[in-house]
């Protein structure tokens, strides 16, 4: 019986998943019903020991060979939908591509894959609450009497997919598609109507609309992260959800234009520094400048400058100076620069300076925390920003925006994990 098998010199490795639960009917025997075997890209040496080679699968496959190796779970949905629709033996995992079948090989890649697992197990979650509210419901009101309790009605929960799921599970029936779009032409016909007559009802319902695009975002944003996107990728997604980029400020800043060529002259590329992005504040109108890394790019050298003390990578120190001297161009070629973007009411008086790179997870100990707080608390003019730390100011938003003012004037916030904090593509 062969559980795993590595292949140094295609780059990968594979899995055949088993059933290898003792107390199964099919002890031993496949694990799914038509997908045999499992191909992923990996660099692992042939005489690796088993548990290292288990340690590199990435997340959504399960790691422990006495449940059986192959996906978690909750993608079994996935594996069933391949034998369903198609006469596939293997699901091979790649770099990149749509997902698509080639003879016995049903191929997807890890970005679809990670969004896909990423979404299923906050559909689990939200799932799972719905029941449990509907169960706490039944057996408050059943006992209330005896208790002397007054009865209580079910909460649905705030988001409109924890509300379906929770009708679902107390024996409602949700809207389907057409009833979703004539529900939502009504409320696009009727709006101003509607604001005018119960103003507090229609600052909830854009509230629980800003919610589920929040949520979006924050889950698209967690599947890039694990994706491993190059800098280009981010440059196109931060363009497109400008928003999660207007969160560094800490004011209101307006979008002004990206990809800037900064400098005299012509319109030409030539010559010019290219600027990220261009922001400016919404009320001075002071100019902003972002300039974005990858997520991938280290923070701090590996080794120590000296005892406790440790120096930022050469990338992150030639960005701060790359996006300072673009502050300073902008300065000394306002004017010509102006030309080049679609809105030239943007002064440069004092071009505030972000650069957006790396992770903070990379921080593992004290001392590189320390040092690298050294470093960007101390920079003029220039503010250091991890993809991280934005994911986490999204989920805080997140939150706030859930927090309910409850009947006698608590606030309620939502549960953490229901608020997609484990920030997405527009």
């Amino acid at each position: 019986m062969k559980l795993i098998e590595v292949n140094p010199a295609e780059g990968n490795l594979t899995l055949y998943p088993t059933d290898t639960r003792p107390r199964s009917g099919s002890f031993l025997g496949p694990k799914y019903s038509k997908i045999r075997s499992l191909v992923i890209p990996a660099d692992v040496a042939s005489d690796a020991e088993l548990a290292d080679i288990l340690d590199t699968l990435p997340p959504g496959f399960t790691t422990d060979y006495e449940y059986g190796l192959g996906l978690t779970r909750h993608c079994d949905v996935l594996v069933d939908l391949i034998e369903e629709s198609t006469d596939c033996t293997v699901i091979e995992f790649v770099s990149s591509g749509d997902p698509r079948v080639i003879k016995h090989k049903f191929l997807i890649s890890f970005t679809r894959f990670n969004a896909l697992r990423t979404e299923l197990n906050r559909i689990k979650n939200r799932g799972d609450r719905g029941i449990r509210r509907v169960k706490e419901t039944h057996v408050h009101n059943d006992l209330a009497g005896a208790l002397g309790l007054k009865p209580r009605r079910l909460s649905l929960g705030l988001l409109e997919t924890s509300k379906w799921m929770t009708k679902v599970a107390a024996g409602e029936e949700p809207l389907n598609d057409e009833e979703q779009d004539a529900l939502l032409r009504a409320t696009a016909k009727n709006a101003a109507q509607i604001a005018s007559r119960a103003p507090e009802k229609m600052a909830r319902l854009q509230r629980n609309i800003n919610l589920v695009n929040l949520e979006h975002l924050v889950a698209t944003y967690e599947a890039a992260l694990d994706a491993q996107h190059n800098e280009n990728w981010w440059q196109q997604f931060f363009e497109e959800n400008i928003f999660a980029l207007q969160l560094l400020f800490g004011g209101p800043t307006v979008f002004v234009d990206a990809q800037v060529p900064i400098g005299e002259g012509s319109n030409a590329v030539k010559g010019k520094k290219i600027a990220d992005y261009l922001l400016k504040n919404a009320l001075t109108n002071n100019a902003a400048l972002v300039e974005i890394k990858k997520p991938s790019t280290k923070l701090m050298r590996k080794k120590p400058y000296r005892e406790g003390v440790y120096g930022v990578q050469s990338e992150i120190a030639e960005a701060v100076t790359q996006v300072l001297d673009q502050a300073l161009q902008l300065t000394r070629h306002e004017m010509a620069t102006k030309q080049r973007t679609g809105d030239t009411s943007w002064t440069s008086n004092v071009p505030r300076c972000f650069v957006v790179a790396g992770l903070a997870t990379e921080l593992d100990t004290d001392d590189k925390k320390k040092s690298f707080d050294l470093y960007r608390e101390h920079l003029s003019n220039v503010r250091i920003v991890t993809y991280d730390e934005v994911l986490g100011q999204l989920g805080t938003l997140h939150d706030f925006l859930a927090a309910e003012k409850s009947i006698d004037g608590n606030i309620v916030g939502r549960d953490p994990a229901e608020s997609g904090q484990t920030l997405g593509a527009s």
